[in-house]
């Protein structure tokens, strides 16, 4: 039996494996197999005419916390907001972490622009996209109490998007 023989079996079965590998690999990276997802810690996003691609924050429902799109709104000829929801694998249990709250878009035309998104962990925004200058105190503590409830103030995350 010849030596060459095993590599040559070995070869006509990985090659194939590796093909398909660089082609789901491509297309992802396209977004031709669904919107391209976005963590808080990519920020610079390049995107074409027409696709769509979604922000993914951590939010844990079970303490409060919320994100939303703050002002200034992204460019309206550059991007369309499509939607938004959550995916909670810990659901609704007290201390339960691990979701994840998704802001999808679509762009829709050529041009540069931001989307900012506002953290409000409990008790920390009034209103949606409220700046934390403007937002209303944290409650006095109790009669009798020394000390004071600890809200932490809402933050900001900026996206910086391009459009081609």
């Amino acid at each position: 039996m010849p030596t060459h023989l095993p590599n040559a079996i070995l070869r006509r079965a990985i090659t194939p494996a590796l093909t398909t590998l660089l082609a789901l690999t491509t297309l992802t990276g396209c977004g031709l197999l669904g919107p391209s997802t976005y963590d808080t810690d990519e920020t610079a996003i390049e995107a074409d005419s027409g696709e769509e691609f979604t922000l993914s924050v951590p939010s844990n429902d079970s303490l409060g916390e919320e994100w939303y799109v703050a002002e200034p709104k992204p460019a309206a000829r550059v991007l369309r907001a499509a939607g938004e929801d959550r995916k909670n694998p810990g659901g609704e249990a007290i201390g339960a972490d691990g979701g994840r709250q998704l802001f999808h878009f679509k762009a829709v035309g050529r041009g540069s622009t931001t989307i900012r998104l506002i953290h409000c962990p409990v008790g920390s925004c009034i209103d949606k996209g409220e700046d934390s200058a403007t937002a209303s105190p944290p409650p006095s503590p109790p009669p009798g109490s020394t000390v004071a409830p600890r809200i932490d103030p809402p933050t900001y995350h900026t996206y910086h998007v391009t459009v081609k």
